[in-house]
């Protein structure tokens, strides 16, 4: 048969249409190629219903037989119930389902009766509590190889029996009939803090009464790191595990606690959270394939004109903080996504991506594109005495001014005109950006930089990489200059009363400054500027001499 003749239409056998003659025959008609395509479509859809109806199915009996579903009572609802619509979703990286409530569909859904104030902000454990354990076993035992572990407890939210007065509300409607579900369900905005608030508990339980000393968890993930001798057998599943992840599991046992065999594990390197975690060298590491997914959503984001639901936002910054674990300098990144959050609720409403947060994006893919994609943990680990340069600053109203004791050189530079009067501490960190401009010029790559300053605003930002929108560029700039050099940098308080050679210099007390530091020399920098670019676009940059005449 030559499926390329009549004109462009293809010609085939299909099983399914309609024989009326029960002698055996060959019914063959002709289909075109947007016909075929439709006609397969619909095949899909039609066994992915079949699939999804089945699995309901499955999942109720399952459901009822664990005493999380009530038998069915009719197909009306009684007064005061609720019903939301449900669905069978993939599991993330799975071809498994799971059942999926939708507590925001509609004006009177259950998320809107929820305060969102009162379970949001839980904090979760990340790579950085995870780091700081492997610091700490390194530290302890720089010689002996080390592990990772990870514990999964099983159906997790589930768990969770919910107050009867929530369960009229929580009618579920499969194959004709009307079910109650009797425990916290996937789809509450208040499921995930429920379920993080009793694994909480757990966990003190486990640190405080049962030793386990390094343990962090991420909603239903528990994780910890060892050494590799240091091992117990664990009978119900007839292995050996790292002694602290066989406490956990004899904790949950005791408890009634639900978990897998398959979803406990061990080994170096390990994938935790979905980042590879060696302990032994250190080093964090983003699969490049998670990497350019990133990287193509960024990209999507700053398409001109973009608009995105509410939910999508959160979820955007979901994402992306959780890729902070590898990156944790691109942090500037979100400083003018998430104020666009700020008061919304309703999870169907459309934002616009404004000019900042696209800038925003486009800068963390510049960074992102010339990233390997690994962390190295001894980067956090070392003490200010080991640093490789040392400066402090200080800045007024007038002035801008900062000094480095071991060189015996300051440098001062008057505040620039445009200074916004709402920005109370914008020159104290403009004068460390310019400071640490200048280390960069002075530095071999990878040093290990500290910076003194006597505002505690100005070490804040720089050490969170958290900051009001009109300080972002300042933290964006400084982002570029430890990038580039492959610096660390540490920006510690000191007390004003100890800051007195950097406040005269922001003063142009030059006398005094020589008073308390007689060996001193004295030149002019320039500060970092805005500047009208060749498109006219404003560009915030270093200046092309950083440093001035030696000798005032």
């Amino acid at each position: 048969m030559d499926l390329r003749r009549h004109n462009g239409r293809r010609r085939g056998l299909l099983p399914l249409s309609p024989v009326r003659s029960l002698s055996p025959q060959v019914c063959s008609f002709y289909l075109s190629s947007r016909e075929i395509s439709l006609y397969l479509s619909a095949l899909t859809v039609s066994i992915e219903r079949l699939i999804k109806s089945s699995f309901l199915a499955t999942q109720l009996a399952v459901e009822q037989s664990r005493g999380r579903f009530s038998e069915a009572f009719g197909s009306t609802l009684l007064p005061g119930m609720y019903c939301m619509p449900i669905y069978a979703v993939p599991k993330p990286n799975s071809t498994d389902l799971r059942l999926v409530t939708d507590q925001s569909y509609g004006s009177f859904s259950l998320n809107s009766m929820i305060k969102h104030t009162c379970v949001t902000g839980y904090p979760l454990d990340n790579l950085t509590q995870y780091g700081e354990m492997l610091l700490n076993l390194a530290h302890c035992h720089p010689d002996e190889k080390r592990v990772s572990w990870k514990s999964d407890i099983a159906e997790a939210y589930r768990l969770m029996p919910m107050h009867p007065y929530w369960q009229v509300k929580q009618a579920n409607w499969i194959n004709g009939e009307f079910f109650i579900d009797r425990c916290n369900a996937f789809g509450g905005c208040g499921s995930g803090a429920i379920f993080i608030a009793f694994n909480s508990l757990v966990a003190w339980i486990a640190k405080n009464e049962k030793g386990v000393s390094r343990l962090s968890t991420y909603v239903d993930d528990s994780s910890g790191c060892g050494l590799a001798n240091d091992t117990l057998f664990y009978h119900p599943y007839q292995k050996f595990f790292p002694r602290e992840q066989v406490i956990l599991m004899q904790l949950w046992d005791e408890l009634g606690v639900p978990h897998r065999e398959k979803k406990q594990v061990w080994g170096s390197p390990l994938t935790i959270i979905g980042i590879d975690v060696d302990p032994n060298e250190m080093v964090l590491t983003l699969p490049e394939a998670s990497r350019e997914r990133l990287m193509k959503e960024l990209r999507f984001w700053c398409r001109k004109g973009a608009r995105e639901k509410t939910k999508k936002w959160f979820q955007m910054g979901g994402w992306f903080n959780w890729a902070l674990n590898v990156y944790p300098l691109l942090r500037p990144a979100l400083n003018n996504f998430y104020p666009k959050l700020k008061g919304r609720k309703e999870s169907t409403v459309n934002i616009h991506v404004n000019n900042a947060v696209r800038e925003d994006f486009e800068w963390a893919i510049r960074k992102l594109d010339n990233s390997s994609g690994v962390f190295l943990l001894k980067s956090l680990s070392w003490d200010v005495e080991n640093a490789t340069q040392m400066v402090y600053c200080d800045a007024c109203l007038e002035g801008m001014g900062f000094w480095y004791p071991h060189l015996q050189i300051a440098f001062i530079a008057p505040t620039p005109a445009h200074w916004n009067p709402n920005l109370i501490f914008y020159f104290e960190a403009l004068c460390v950006l310019c400071a640490l401009w200048d280390i960069h010029q002075r530095s071999p790559c990878g040093s290990r930089l500290v910076i003194y300053t006597d505002n505690y605003n100005t070490v804040n930002i720089f050490n969170t990489l958290r900051c009001l929108p009109e300080y972002n560029h300042l933290l964006k700039a400084s982002v570029d200059i430890l990038v580039d050099g492959d610096h660390s940098l540490r920006v510690l308080h000191v007390p004003g009363t100890e800051n007195d050679v950097a406040d005269a210099l922001s003063r142009s007390q030059f006398s005094r400054a020589l008073q308390l530091e007689p060996n001193l020399r004295i030149s002019s920098f320039d500060p970092w500027v805005w500047t009208r670019s060749a498109n006219d676009k404003m560009v915030f940059e270093h200046p092309q001499s950083m440093l001035g005449v030696e000798g005032l």
